[in-house]
């Protein structure tokens, strides 16, 4: 074999083996119930500790199309996953969020409207204690008849190298009761990432997680907006912890002052719908 056959075999080999290679580094994306896995280690975990969603970012209106930023807003949302025979999880959950000053990021308790010249007082978000059912097509819609125009999703996942990222999102309209009360509709959307092998390494029920969140929502009643056109957008972005202690002294603050009961043992503020979930299970 001459100089000029051997460069062409190799040229020949190496072809041949391109498409194994690319194959190989490319597998996948999950769906179905692969998919809920995932989410739930990333996310959430395989047995019923406390997890916890921490983030932190602002509230912007948005008019015209020009967003001005206008509080600050640390989200905290308590967490205990359940695993149900058919596969889907049940959660033990509660959310308390705070509206801070956008300078100090201390908690808000009176906003300069800029908008309307008026001093608005600040009512603060819990929502909760209460339970959902997470299935492969996301949050399943609250057994509650104020929520209304509900949807959900979960997925689809988006792998590049070693990451892995997991969009999901709600959307609703929240109708009270009262014929003057304002409706409440939601569009948020959050994302979770984390190393792709440990999202489905089985030997774990519970793997390091962040979060990027977004929401857009007609203005807040306390903001008393009237019938200037706009909505509110918020961005934040934070991460899973599973310990009260490793919440930042901000956020801690926020919520000793207006939520003590509840941080001082989100365990303990969870048990009531805990024991309905282990009760509906025996």
């Amino acid at each position: 074999m001459n100089r000029r056959q051997i460069v062409q075999a190799a040229c020949a080999a190496s072809l041949i083996r391109l498409p194994t290679v690319a194959m190989a580094s490319s597998d996948p994306l999950p769906t179905g119930n692969a998919l809920l896995e995932a989410y739930v280690r990333l996310s959430g975990s395989f047995d019923d500790r406390l997890i916890i969603w921490w983030m932190d970012g602002k509230q912007y209106a948005v008019i015209n199309g020009k967003a001005k930023a206008l509080f600050g807003m640390k989200v905290g949302m308590f967490h205990r996953f359940f695993r149900q025979p058919d596969g889907n999880f049940k959660i033990a959950f509660f959310e308390l969020t705070y509206f801070t000053d956008i300078g100090t990021g201390e908690l808000l308790r009176r906003f300069d409207n800029p908008y309307t010249g008026e001093t608005n007082t600040v009512a603060q978000v819990r929502l909760g204690p209460e339970i959902r059912l997470l299935t492969q097509q996301g949050l399943s819609s609250p057994d509650n008849p104020m929520v209304q125009d509900y949807a959900s999703s979960l997925g689809p996942a988006r792998r590049s190298n070693e990451m892995l990222w997991i969009p999901t999102s709600v959307e609703a309209l929240i109708k009270f009761p009262k014929p003057t009360a304002p409706e409440i509709a939601l569009s948020i959307y959050t994302t979770v990432s984390g190393h792709s092998d440990a999202a489905f390494d089985t030997s774990k029920a519970s793997v390091p997680c962040a979060f990027s969140f977004s929401n857009t929502q007609r203005w807040i009643p306390w903001m008393r907006m009237g019938d200037i056109p706009g909505h509110l957008m918020g961005v934040a972005a934070g991460k899973k912890m599973q310990q009260v202690s490793e919440l930042p002294e901000d956020y801690m603050a926020c919520a000793r002052e207006v939520h003590s009961k509840y941080i001082a043992d989100p365990v303990a503020a969870l048990d009531k719908q805990t024991q309905k979930i282990l009760n509906s299970e025996s």
